[in-house]
């Protein structure tokens, strides 16, 4: 089971290779249709925030996919396109599309740095088709993450890297939080329980953690996977989609005050679990309503590379395969509160395939398909 955990990562850009206009076109149209209705053409301000976030407020209608301002029409950015979508000294931005009607509230998280906070998260990663991991149901205890005694100078700057630059945008520190896993067992299980190869190899899950960081504005970033010493690292994956999960979940919140039926777009960067692409990341917040404390929000998510490089590890060395074209698309919904680290409730689902071409590769039939596919659930502990 551990052998086929650490060959999981790389499944999914293992696939066969594919007709450009075959199979690769009817995945990627698949792969639309399961991410909700049926997507707008992207442009300017990502399609006018992919159609005014569904149609929720009445605005122009998007611009063509040529438009200047838009992401690329084959979902690939060049290094200069990305840089200037957002520049590479900028964390993230939050452009509000619409305030919301009356009253307002002011968004803004109110956490208490010495709370410690538990959930449940039931996690999914699927990559080249039915390969993956199997659905796991996690304990996770979050709070606030202390620096290691004895960490050097070295180790201390490279993690207040990501902290600085935040802080910079903001003019106010981010906030550490370590997740730390602290259960890990399947999903369903089959009668009699599942085998004991595999609670052992779940086991070394305990104690794993994944560090990141919560910029004043809510937006989380910098995740670091940290796996116990004796566990295997083909688990290092569950880490990964725990970390993509949270920060696809964690609302990014707008600097003024907003009401039912606002939303607002984040620009930020980020990785995708199970295929280590960079990618440049678009989300779309609506305000669904405001009931206490609680806001109700939905979100739609597109990704686009970064760039058209590549790097994977392969038996010879690294090899750099050229995206040809990608798709990515999600949706979600989540419960939030202001003195959270993470909304109390969610879903989301997020799925992208990629046309890759090999090193020296020039026809259609040489190229192959990539698929990710990412769902995550947070729900409140059991009672116990």
């Amino acid at each position: 089971m551990a052998s086929a955990l650490a060959a999981a990562s790389l499944a999914g850009l293992a696939a066969g290779c594919e007709d450009d206009k075959g199979k690769a076109q009817v995945a990627a149209d698949a792969g639309a249709r399961d991410a909700g209705p049926a997507q707008p053409a992207i442009g300017g301000k990502l399609g006018e925030a992919v159609a005014q976030a569904a149609s929720g407020s009445p605005a122009a209608a998007a611009p063509t996919a040529g438009a200047t301002d838009g992401p690329p029409e084959n979902g690939v950015f060049t290094l200069p396109g990305a840089a200037a979508a957002l520049p590479k000294d900028a964390p993230y931005k939050i452009e509000i599309i619409a305030e919301g009607g009356e009253p307002r509230a002011q968004l803004a998280a109110k956490i208490d740095p010495k709370s410690e906070q538990k959930l449940n998260v039931t996690l999914g990663l699927r990559m080249g088709g039915p390969q993956g991991l199997p659905n796991l149901e996690l304990g996770v205890t979050l709070k606030t993450d202390k620096p290691k005694e004895g960490a050097g100078a070295a180790g201390a700057a490279a993690g207040a890297a990501g902290a600085a630059a935040g802080a910079a945008a903001t003019g106010a520190a981010a906030t550490k939080v370590i997740a730390q896993v602290t259960s890990a067992t399947l999903a369903s299980m089959s009668p009699g329980g599942p085998p004991k190869e595999l609670v052992d190899v779940l086991g070394k899950l305990k104690g794993s953690s994944v560090r990141y960081d919560l910029s004043p504005a809510n937006v989380a970033s910098n995740f670091k996977p940290e796996l116990p010493k004796d566990a295997d690292p083909g688990l290092e994956p569950v880490l990964e989609a725990l970390g993509e999960a949270i920060g696809l979940l964690t609302p990014a919140l707008p600097d003024k005050p907003v009401g039912a039926g606002a939303y607002w777009m984040v620009t930020d960067r980020a990785v995708v679990s199970g295929a280590g692409l960079p990618v440049l990341r678009y989300r779309v917040f609506k305000l669904d309503k405001i009931e206490g404390d609680t806001v109700s929000l939905s979100v739609d998510t597109r990704q686009y590379a970064e760039g058209a490089d590549l790097r994977l590890p392969g038996p010879n060395g690294d090899v750099t395969m050229t995206i040809d074209r990608v798709e990515s698309s999600g949706k979600g919904a989540l419960s939030w509160s202001p003195s959270r680290f993470v909304p109390a409730t969610g879903d989301v689902s997020q799925r992208l395939q990629a046309l890759l071409v090999p090193p020296g590769g020039q026809q259609a039939a040489q190229r192959s398909v990539a698929q990710v596919e990412l769902t995550a659930k947070l729900a409140p502990p059991a009672a116990q």
